[in-house]
């Protein structure tokens, strides 16, 4: 499903973990377009994402595609059906060059033993994940265009800024591009938010708050 950005986190556990995971030997690298893990397969691993930046999508029967997030440095990725041994629910793809640690079951148990606090860290940002994805579900049922897109804004900036495209905004929220283009005119000349290539800056944090909740 969804990566989990461990700056959901406390800043002291999202340092803690980043330097757990990133001590990690197992790093595996991915090329521009190439698949991580796909849909349907069962996991041996899940992935912490060292570098770069990663589309979890999932595939209809008839092969449309339906993103789910854009991943970046920090997160975690593929570790729901890793935890409940279930096929995958969605696919992951490189959307830059990436690096990517690959963590197995032997791996998290020697972890666990040398960090035992890491497991209910794990725990917290898996709750937090849960509650992530049921505002998103509630934000497609009953928000309209406008909020649902000032909301996936806040959920998804880092330091002030938002790096998503705007078909990659249109195909999370299920809006054209077009709209999204409006809209996010619209947040600009309000002066809500600056846009620059790949790049958005919030400006008006609690203008956005409130625009979410609409």
């Amino acid at each position: 499903m969804q990566g989990i950005n461990l700056s959901h986190s406390g800043t002291e556990t999202k340092k803690d973990m980043q330097q757990i995971f990133e001590s990690l030997g197992s790093i595996r690298t991915f090329a521009k377009g190439e698949i991580i893990y796909r849909q349907g397969d069962f996991a041996s691993t899940f992935c912490y994402l060292k570098k770069g930046r990663v589309s979890v999508f999932m595939t209809s029967i008839d092969g449309m595609e339906k993103t789910l997030n854009t991943a970046s440095r920090g997160e975690l990725l593929g570790e729901g059906a890793f935890f409940d041994k279930k096929p995958r629910v969605s696919s992951a793809r490189a959307v830059t060059n990436c690096e990517v640690v690959m963590i197995d079951e032997q791996t998290l148990t020697n972890l666990f033993s040398k960090h035992p606090k890491l497991a209910f860290e794990l725990l917290e940002i898996l709750s937090n994940r849960i509650r992530l994805l049921s505002s998103q579900l509630d934000s497609m049922t009953f928000l309209q265009a406008d909020a649902r897109i000032a909301r996936l804004l806040l959920q998804s900036e880092k330091d002030g800024r938002v790096s998503l495209t705007h078909e990659e905004i249109a195909s999370a929220v299920g809006v054209s591009r077009v709209t999204v283009s409006k809209t996010l005119g619209k947040f600009s000349a309000n002066g809500d938010i600056s846009t620059a290539y790949r790049k958005i800056v919030i400006k008006n944090r609690e203008r956005l708050e409130e625009m979410s909740e609409m």
